[in-house]
């Protein structure tokens, strides 16, 4: 799908927000005023692009998602297999535990009742595939693997991606916690989380008899 060009004021509005949810601003007591500053642009401009602070807000948080993930999917063409390019989806994890835990917050975001989570749900309702850039993401993945010749219904693509979101998810609550109480070492969960992910994948590659 052909992604619409934003104006470079909205470029950099969405990029102050994110900057500043990076470095743990809270959403809900950030104001326009300090977006703007961060952006460099007129305090006026943003609600001529934008009904409100949240629409803003909410379109910077999946803006930033959207384009993590497409850059992500094209340093994962240059892997061989799945088990590669979920490994070094592990790694980048381990490497920028900044933004997994940016990422869980906006997990959280999308599950309360705030005006932003709102504009947010909003903005995944109106995508075409109706779905987050993650999840879009590893289904890309999965049906790379098993091969053009596979005969899954949607149901099961979909449960396979959201299997393979928690253990990311478990991965990254594993990567949270001090090193000092983990009962192994990131390459050892690492191998086994990859190990694991491709053979529920692999076991799909068949459709199994009635």
């Amino acid at each position: 799908m052909e992604k619409q060009e934003l104006s470079p004021k909205v470029l950099a509005a969405y990029k102050a927000v994110a900057e500043l949810f990076m470095e743990g601003a809270d959403l809900s007591s950030l104001t326009v005023s300090e977006i703007t500053a961060r952006a460099g642009i007129g305090k006026g401009t943003v609600y001529d692009y934008f009904a409100n602070k949240e629409e803003m807000l909410a379109g910077a948080l999946y803006h930033e998602m959207d384009v993590v993930c497409a850059e992500l999917y094209k340093q994962l063409q240059k892997k061989r297999n799945l088990y590669e390019k979920m490994e070094q989806i592990l790694v980048d994890m381990e490497e920028h535990m900044q933004e997994v835990g940016c990422a869980f917050k906006v997990l959280h975001l999308l599950m309360d009742n705030s005006q932003v989570s709102k504009q947010l749900r909003e903005l995944f309702r109106r995508r075409k595939d109706n779905e987050i850039p993650l999840f879009a993401l590893l289904r890309e993945l999965i049906i790379e693997e098993l091969g053009e010749d596979i005969s899954l219904s949607g149901e099961d693509i979909t449960y396979l991606v959201m299997n393979t979101v928690s253990r990311l998810i478990c991965y990254a609550m594993y990567l949270n916690q001090d090193e000092a109480v983990r009962s192994f070492d990131t390459k050892t969960m690492r191998e086994r989380l990859c190990r694991d992910i491709c053979r529920d994948v692999e076991e799909n590659r068949q459709p199994g008899e009635d």
